[in-house]
């Protein structure tokens, strides 16, 4: 038997508008445990996605991704101005724009490849171009561990 992207997907969808403010999409992560989550417009067109890493490329400085590991000050009263600013941007100004999605019946051999090769740790799952579920590495993980007949 095939198992396939539906049958380990999360159908409970949480998103989030583009037009919410930044520093709310920032809590509602925290509060949901979440890392990122999809911004999907009025229509149900998946637009972007709103993830911790967008929260931390708004708030550091742009250098940091090319000093890489040399040390920079930390606790910048600049960082922790930028963040309690938040309430000032939109989701829809540090979404990032390119989504992974993958149709419910792709297997689950298709989501491992595209969660590796672009770094994704969700992937939105979709049927007729609108969302259905989002599935997770975890989720994979689990999917492949039982195909495998490994019991935890």
């Amino acid at each position: 038997m095939e198992f396939r992207v539906k049958d380990f997907m999360s159908k409970d969808i949480k998103s989030m508008l583009p037009d919410m403010n930044a520093k709310d999409a920032l809590k509602m992560l925290l509060e949901t445990g979440m890392s990122g989550l999809p911004i999907i417009d009025k229509d149900d067109n998946i637009i972007g996605v709103f993830t911790e890493k967008e929260v931390l490329k708004a708030i550091l400085p742009a250098y940091i991704k090319a000093v890489g590991t040399f040390v920079y000050a930390e606790d910048s009263k600049a960082e922790l101005r930028k963040i309690a600013n938040l309430d000032k941007f939109l989701v829809k100004e540090l979404m990032r724009r390119e989504v992974s999605i993958i149709d419910e019946n792709s297997s689950l051999a298709e989501a491992s490849r595209i969660m590796l090769t672009k770094s994704e740790r969700r992937i939105l799952v979709v049927k007729d171009k609108k969302p259905v579920g989002i599935i997770t590495r975890s989720d994979v993980v689990k999917g492949l561990a039982e195909k495998a007949g490994v019991a935890f």
